[in-house]
């Protein structure tokens, strides 16, 4: 599997589910009732090391709001 660099949440698109923190909440938090990326999830080695947890947030998503770019 290709290692993620970069993962970002469109805040229109999420519908508060939680499903992305339930995944991986060492990238993703609430705040406002809305998932969002982690400060430290902005650095694309953390980014890299949590590659799996991003990848099945993603695949989770029941609106496909989480992006993601890999190496």
């Amino acid at each position: 599997m290709a290692e993620v660099t970069n993962v970002t949440i469109q805040a229109d698109d999420c519908i508060s589910c939680e499903q992305c923190v339930t995944e991986c909440d060492a990238v993703f938090e609430m705040a406002d009732d809305k998932a969002v990326v982690k400060p430290e999830a902005k650095n694309p080695a953390f980014c890299k090391s949590n590659s799996d947890g991003i990848v099945a947030a993603a695949e989770s998503c029941p609106s496909e709001a989480i992006k993601y770019e890999t190496a």
